[in-house]
């Protein structure tokens, strides 16, 4: 899987145990090598992928910044509740970062939605 992936086999480890340091780009490869949906990898149960979808780093700036826009907050805002900083989120929203999933975990969250519902479109 980790070859397939052209990752670490520690990375496979770490996302098999519920480890929160992996980065989003690394659990995109993953989800690419086994042909699911990123999102859904962090589900219930993956679902495939499709040819439509997107890359993971434009669904999750879009899906923070509606969810972000829902909820009526600023950067500032979800910054203070969340605990990530509002360069970081800043940097997420313009897909300039890649973050980690424990990054991503503290923004859903916050936002009320699932690391699964932050990640698909």
């Amino acid at each position: 899987m980790a070859q397939q992936a052209h990752v670490s086999r520690s990375s496979v480890v770490d996302l098999e145990a519920g480890h929160a340091k992996l980065s989003l780009r690394i659990v995109d490869k993953l989800a690419r090598a086994l042909d699911v949906k990123t999102g859904s990898l962090l589900g219930k149960r993956p679902l495939a992928r499709d040819e439509a979808d997107g890359l993971i780093e434009e669904v999750l700036a879009q899906n923070l910044i509606a969810a972000r826009k829902r909820l009526m907050l600023t950067q500032d805002a979800l910054s203070q509740q969340s605990g990530v900083s509002r360069a970081l989120i800043a940097d997420i929203e313009r897909q300039a970062r890649n973050p980690s999933l424990q990054t991503l975990a503290k923004l859903a969250a916050s936002l009320e939605l699932s690391l699964e519902a932050l990640l698909s479109k």
